[in-house]
């Protein structure tokens, strides 16, 4: 049976009242569903409130909030997620790019900035979200070589479409496992790779790849592959910062500390207090 609303507001408002139990954000949720419908941004909804909600669209949105209601992401039933400042394209080939990780980003333009001609490296890239955002926000003009790596071909798939609709064709991408298709000294390694424990699913992220996700040896596999790897790629004077899990710190800079003997190791903090980044000068 087709979904009929009076107005606008109406549909919000059912979508609301519909999605309280399964997200702990339920108005915002159903904004950013209706916006997604109607190809709306959030001032020309509220413009239009009063407005009728036509048949199609009302059905469309109905089986919009079903899906939400379900569980799915809101970034994968919209196909797009913000990230410091880009709209990206996401698909459930690549993990929903997170607020913490931006810290990366910021981190990156900073060092890269005092080391022009400089090569980057985003290591388990994903939708491309760290290498373009950096791109993004660096000069134009700025000379060093940008690259994200992934094992998964679809996900690269994405990071290229979003390249593609972002302009940013100086950004390269390459196909191989972590750091293992590397053939030239680098400087600045960035990675978010998985790091959570099996036991640590939740229905959250029920819907995003396990390969972006999960890690053997208590989630630290993929990291202590990386940590092996690195000492042979990166310059002296080079930086490697990668996000983990708190419960990890320890352990990251043990690793660490055994692959770059001579280096500055260090975790630093979130903006909760946690420690996230693990930080290796060289």
């Amino acid at each position: 049976m087709t979904k009929r609303f009076d107005t606008i507001r109406a549909a919000l408002h059912w979508a609301t009242q519909h999605l309280r139990e399964a997200s702990d954000s339920p108005r915002l949720d159903a904004e950013l569903l209706l916006m997604h419908t109607l190809s709306l941004d959030r001032v020309g909804l509220y413009q239009r409130l009063a407005e009728p909600l036509p048949p199609e669209s009302a059905e469309r949105f109905a089986q919009l909030v079903r899906r939400r209601q379900a569980g799915e992401p809101i970034a994968y039933i919209t196909g797009h997620k913000e990230f410091f400042g880009l709209d990206l394209l996401v698909s459930p080939a690549v993990l929903i790019p997170r607020p913490e990780t931006e810290f990366l980003v910021q981190w990156a333009l900073a060092w890269l900035s005092d080391h022009p001609g400089a090569t980057c490296v985003d290591v388990g890239t994903g939708s491309g979200a760290i290498i373009l955002a950096i791109a993004w926000h660096l000069p134009r003009e700025w000379p060093g070589l940008l690259i994200g790596s992934d094992i998964s071909l679809p996900a690269l798939q994405v990071a290229k479409a979003n390249r593609q609709r972002l302009g940013l064709q100086r950004v390269q991408f390459v196909c191989g496992s972590l750091l293992e298709w590397c053939g030239e000294p680098l400087d600045l390694i960035v990675a978010n790779l998985p790091y959570l424990r099996y036991e640590q699913a939740h229905p959250g992220i029920a819907y995003e790849p396990a390969i972006a996700l999960y890690a053997d040896h208590e989630g630290f596999a993929a990291y202590e592959a990386l940590l092996d790897q690195a000492p042979g790629c990166i310059q002296t004077g080079g930086v490697l910062l990668c996000e983990i899990d708190p419960s990890q710190a320890a352990r990251a800079q043990q690793s660490a500390r055994r692959a770059f003997p001579h280096a500055n190791v260090r975790v630093l903090p979130d903006l909760a207090g946690r420690a996230r980044y693990l930080l290796v000068e060289t």
